[in-house]
């Protein structure tokens, strides 16, 4: 599998490690992200933690969903293997842009701190803490997706209606480094507004930040002005506190979307 990993001059700005920084994200990657022909192969594959291009390994028990959406709508099904990076070849056939999805499996993790003052983290809702006291507990939810642009396309990507999705607004054919790009954030299919975006492009130092932050307005969209060419991926994330019929289990519901998208000069 051929990774595909650019370096360049560092963006001048924020790097940006904040709480969600900390926990692990999804990301979706793909060797070959432009066929400028509309036609030809990409190897499709997932990256878990912190670092960029790759990770930590993927159980595949942990995904929900992960396919190959053509243009046209056709879902195919991705092979998952044990645990790897979920590799797949993708073969192209047809131009416009294809979206590689993979999400995680809801999962909830509870905080508790133990005789020795230690604050912990145990997978399982409040209701299945026998020992130590509770602190707080979190449902997770993660989706993440990579868009491969076949020839050129000139009408907007569509969005798949995820749980959390970051959808470029401008058309494929206009993503370029050194242009301001705006994409929407979106959760349960509504826009998020104030909902804080973070970037980085695959080769930034060190492999665990990020070095563009902003936020979202009132409409879900942020501005991302983009330093250089190559692979970037966007994360946004969401808190919001548990429905009330599902807070004897968990606080806060914990939302974290990825995209991975690539850049002209």
């Amino acid at each position: 599998m051929r990774i595909v990993i650019r370096l360049g001059v560092v963006l001048a700005g924020l790097i940006c490690m904040s709480t969600f920084a900390k926990a692990h994200d999804l990301k979706v990657l793909a060797s070959k992200m432009t066929l400028a022909e509309g036609t030809g192969k990409t190897t499709v594959y997932l990256s878990w933690g912190h670092r960029l291009p790759v990770d930590d390994l993927v159980d595949p028990a942990s995904l929900e969903r992960y396919e190959w959406i053509a243009p046209d709508g056709t879902k195919t099904e991705m092979t998952k293997s044990e645990l790897s990076l979920q590799s797949n070849s993708c073969e192209i056939k047809s131009a416009g842009v294809h979206q590689a999805v993979a999400c995680r499996k809801a999962a909830i993790f509870t905080y508790v701190i133990g005789d020795d003052g230690a604050r912990v983290m145990k997978r399982g809702p409040k209701s299945a803490i026998t020992e130590g006291k509770i602190d707080t507990a979190m449902r997770s939810v993660q989706c993440a997706k990579a868009l491969v642009v076949a020839g050129p396309v000139k009408e907007p990507v569509k969005a798949l209606g995820l749980p959390i999705e970051i959808t470029p607004l401008d058309v494929p054919s206009e993503w370029a480094s050194g242009k301001n790009l705006k994409f929407q954030v979106m959760v349960d299919g509504k826009p998020l507004p104030s909902a804080e975006i973070v970037a980085r492009y695959v080769g930034f130092k060190p492999e665990n930040a990020w070095n563009y932050a902003t936020t979202t307005n009132r409409e879900g969209i942020a501005t991302i002005r983009a330093s250089q060419a190559g692979t970037w991926v966007l994360k946004a994330t969401h808190k919001r506190p548990a429905p009330q019929a599902q807070q004897k289990e968990y606080d806060t519901d914990s939302f974290i979307g990825t995209l991975s998208i690539e850049l002209e000069n």
